[in-house]
């Protein structure tokens, strides 16, 4: 099959609006596939509530979005900065950090790019979609490799329908950053895999998360984050996360119990662990994507390894009960001595 090449992008110090200018088509897909998912009106009141939200925030990339929406003229760009429906699973061992990312929306994978960027702290490269100027999954080579995931709904009621308003509520009244947001000043800030730990466990942010965080030192750790609390896990317990909170010896801290997100986060928590311990070498292909972690939503799957600066990624879509590669695989090597 001919499958598509992922497109490498310099920004440089530009702005990743920038990168919905080079491809607005792309943008226009995203949100004709948000809109399909949700309906026109409804991605239409997630757009204002989220410009809304955004007009108050502390965030510094609120004019990168609407740099988008005006670029483009595309539908729901507000909504989709500031969506956390992303289903993730995280694997993490030394500098190493392997991950897939989860979404309902049709056309990510072949929409997926990867770019490069300058800043203070040093260069670094991430995959993402025209459009999102938050950063889900990145690499800074000789830095670390870090990775967000959806963190799981709290049970306040008992119902998950309410108890997800009411976790949107929470967000409402707070102006701290989105997790995402908070991620990609992670890459342009953190000097090293100590600036990056203090950051992304100290800085408050606008809902919980799940942060994984692979040191080219050789340290990991998953980052569980409430908005103005965390709790680290490193080794004696593996560095995986999926989409919940899992109750592992050593958890002491009192912490919310929570609604499972995506597919069966359960078992592709107890894969990723299992990976994870044996991950002492970059893998030389895909072959460890399996269900549950490659399930019918994967729309990534991406290898890292921080020490050595090689990042390898494919875009994935849905083909039946599973997902297949709707890339070429794009292998990116000694990135830390290319800068």
């Amino acid at each position: 099959m001919d499958l598509p090449q992922i497109p490498v992008i310099d920004l440089q110090d530009r702005p990743l609006s920038d990168l919905a200018v080079l491809a607005p088509e792309k943008v226009h897909l995203l949100s004709a596939a948000g809109k399909a998912l949700t309906s026109a009106p409804l991605q239409a009141w997630m757009d204002r509530r989220s410009q809304i939200w955004l007009d108050r925030n502390v965030t510094p990339y609120r004019a990168e979005i609407a740099d988008v929406a005006r670029a483009t003229g595309a539908d729901g760009v507000h909504a989709l900065n500031i969506s956390t429906e992303w289903a993730c699973s995280s694997i993490a061992h030394g500098s190493r950090l392997l991950r897939t990312l989860d979404w309902p929306l049709h056309g990510m994978g072949p929409a997926l790019a990867v770019t490069r960027h300058d800043s203070r702290a040093g260069a670094w490269w991430q995959a993402t979609w025209p459009g999102f100027v938050g950063v889900l999954t990145g690499l800074a080579p000789g830095r670390f490799a870090a990775a967000y995931n959806q963190p799981p709904i709290r049970i306040t009621t008992g119902l998950k329908p309410l108890d997800w308003i009411m976790e949107r509520r929470r967000a409402g009244r707070r102006n701290a950053l989105p997790p995402t947001h908070l991620l990609r000043q992670v890459f342009e800030k953190a000097k090293d895999f100590d600036e990056a730990l203090h950051l992304l466990s100290e800085t408050p942010t606008a809902i919980p998360a799940l942060f994984t965080l692979a040191g080219a030192d050789g340290r990991s750790v998953v980052i569980e984050r409430l908005e103005d609390r965390y709790r680290h896990r490193t080794a004696p317990n593996p560095s995986a996360i999926a989409n919940h909170w899992p109750d592992l010896p050593g958890n002491r801290d009192p912490w919310p119990k929570g609604w499972l997100r995506g597919v069966d986060s359960a078992g592709r928590f107890r894969d990723a662990s299992a990976c994870a311990g044996s991950l002492t070498t970059l893998p030389a292909d895909f072959s460890w994507l399996k269900y549950p972690i490659l399930n019918k939503f994967s729309r990534l799957a991406a290898m890292m390894d921080s020490a050595a600066g090689t990042f390898v990624l494919m875009g994935l879509e849905q083909a039946g009960k599973s997902a297949s590669p709707a890339t070429q695989v794009l292998r990116l090597e000694d990135l830390k001595s290319t800068g």
